[in-house]
């Protein structure tokens, strides 16, 4: 992997967790530059298919994004620089650009702009440090005396190499061990070690004959039904044994009334398909659109209701976005306009408002390789479950993603905000004038 792409997807990785907290805090000033550069990540993933981005549109996307006016100029400007995007200027103060395009529509793309903007934010040593022992610990884990030497030996100072490791093991950035390797402790990457099979079978095997079948259960029905809810009567503490150890990614979608929302799980390996070439997983759908496109997906399929146009099978809408770049334009449906904010603000999608037929919206299909990339998991489903009966509080509609590294640090978002962050995404509907 490019040094630049690799140290993009450290960064976007980092900024998953730390997003979830109040970022503005003090214990984060050390890591501004990081902050920045991630929130510029997720402004270019969003737009990265769209061409030519204009004022309003784009306004919406960069307060989206949690970039300030004065710092998303600051970062547009580098993007500049470096040749990443085309910008016209705006005269006008209320806003930053009167249109942007973002020249590399791809995934790679956008984590090699994040990579070469982070050195020119000016980063703190304590931030450089985190992004070492992520990269230095993917391969396998080490002991806190080796990455000390090693990293002292570049010049970092060895109160900064604590504070980092301090940091990063606190947040869950990296693992320690309990255990020691000849009297030290080691740090290991849960991107690459929660996942490792042998400690797969050392939990599985650990636990009771009767947890151990609950969990071989619940793992074969989250294989070969990826984001669909689990059925009732799973064993909830098996299966945040499993979770804890990354045996399965957990993430959560909230609704604007229920505070608990719906979970969605999968096991982590699927979303190799997501990066085939890659060759890695660090890079495999770190900007967490794929996981977004199928949970809202399966939203709608769990959560919605017949009348609104509630989905029967995924794979169809999928495949029909693939195929024709949009869904429901001679028969517009209510949900399509309601239940999703988060595909439609992350650029995955364009709702379009039919004119004859106002309240009731069409979908285009915008980012065509995360389309095809859920497409190809829903595809290893074998069967669906008929048989949950939803509440009327869990038919809200979705309006908030938890991706999988952040979902324990869960913190609600104030409904005044919430309500705010939807107006500003239901701002990126389309409505056609001509049909």
């Amino acid at each position: 992997m490019k040094p630049d792409l690799e140290r993009g997807a450290w960064i976007i990785a980092a900024y998953k967790v730390i997003a979830d907290y109040n970022s503005d805090d003090p214990a984060f000033d050390s890591f501004e530059a990081l902050i920045k550069a991630a929130r510029a990540g997720e402004l270019f993933s969003a737009i990265r298919s769209l061409g030519n981005v204009h004022a309003d549109k784009f306004e919406k996307f960069r307060k989206l994004s949690r970039l300030k006016p004065a710092a998303a100029r600051g970062i547009l400007r580098e993007a500049e620089k470096l040749g990443a995007i085309e910008i016209t200027w705006s005269k006008d103060s209320t806003r930053v650009a009167d249109s942007v395009r973002f020249k590399d529509g791809t995934k790679e793309g956008v984590l090699q702009t994040v990579g070469q903007l982070f050195p020119l934010l000016q980063p703190s040593s304590t931030e450089l440090v985190v992004l070492e022992l992520l990269s230095g610990t993917l391969l396998l884990p080490r002991s806190i005396e080796d990455l000390k030497s090693e990293l002292t030996a570049k010049g970092y100072k060895e109160k900064t190499f604590d504070v980092a490791a301090s940091f990063a093991t606190d947040l869950g950035l990296l693992g320690k061990t309990v255990e020691t390797e000849s009297g030290s402790v080691l740090l290991f990457n849960p991107h690459a070690f929660e996942s490792n099979a042998t400690d797969a079978f050392k939990v599985l095997n650990a636990l009771q004959a009767t947890e151990r079948q609950a969990a071989l259960d619940a793992l074969a029905f989250i294989r070969d039904n990826p984001g669909v809810p689990l059925p009732k009567g799973t064993d909830k503490k098996v299966v945040q044994t499993l979770i804890k150890v990354g045996i399965v990614d957990y993430s959560k979608i909230t609704t604007m009334t229920a505070s608990s929302g719906a979970y969605f799980t999968t096991v982590p390996y699927i979303w190799d398909v997501f990066d085939s070439t890659a060759g890695t997983p660090v890079s495999a759908d770190l900007v967490d659109d794929a996981k977004l496109f199928l949970n809202s997906l399966r939203y709608g399929q769990f959560f919605s209701t017949h009348d609104r146009g509630k989905i029967i099978e995924p794979w169809w809408i999928v495949n029909a976005l693939v195929r024709d770049g949009a869904i429901a334009v001679e028969r517009p449906v209510r949900a399509i306009g309601q239940d999703y904010p988060l595909a439609l603000s992350r650029g995955i999608i364009n709702v379009v408002e039919s004119p004859r037929h106002p309240g009731r919206f069409s979908m285009e299909l915008i980012k065509t390789d995360v389309a095809k990339a859920v497409r190809e998991v829903l595809q290893q489903d074998r069967f669906l479950p008929k048989e949950k009966e939803i509440s009327a509080e869990e038919l809200e509609r979705a309006g908030h993603f938890i991706s999988p590294s952040a979902v324990r640090a869960d913190l609600k978002l104030d409904k005044v905000l919430r309500k705010h962050h939807d107006e500003i995404v239901f701002g990126l509907r389309t409505l056609r004038r001509k049909q």
